[in-house]
């Protein structure tokens, strides 16, 4: 009977880290921008290349800040023989922090003057 007490308390003492340290977020990235991107991040999180029409699944995310529907932060990228993207900054108005969910959501880009910007929008599955 004891071993059995002290397995039970064993396997609760390995299970708790798991609870506490779980990372609860998964998003798909569709490269929409009809563009290879190179370099591609977003916060701190780094994607590395994504061809166009390729998908990228992230995990590993513990929390991310969201605006409404999509990311905070807008993604960063490199397309061969562009301008560098128009930077603006990012508005925390309205914004909150998940720490659970899985997302989906598309990348494309906004084309002024020479220049691009990348930016989120939320996957819609047909």
């Amino acid at each position: 009977m004891k071993i059995f007490i002290y397995t039970f308390y064993l396997a609760i003492l390995l299970l708790i880290p798991t609870f506490s340290i779980a990372q609860n977020i998964k998003i798909t990235v569709f490269n929409k921008t009809d563009y290879d991107l190179d370099s591609v991040s977003f916060d701190h999180f780094y994607l590395g290349k994504i061809s166009k029409d390729s998908t990228v699944f992230i995990s590993g995310i513990s929390e991310i800040t969201m605006h409404g529907d999509v990311p905070l932060l807008r993604p960063f990228g490199i397309i061969k023989g562009k301008k560098r993207p128009v930077y603006l900054k990012e508005c925390g108005t309205k914004s909150k922090k998940k720490k659970s969910g899985i997302y989906a959501y598309d990348i494309l880009i906004n084309e002024p003057e020479n220049q691009y910007q990348l930016y989120w929008k939320k996957h819609e599955y047909k």
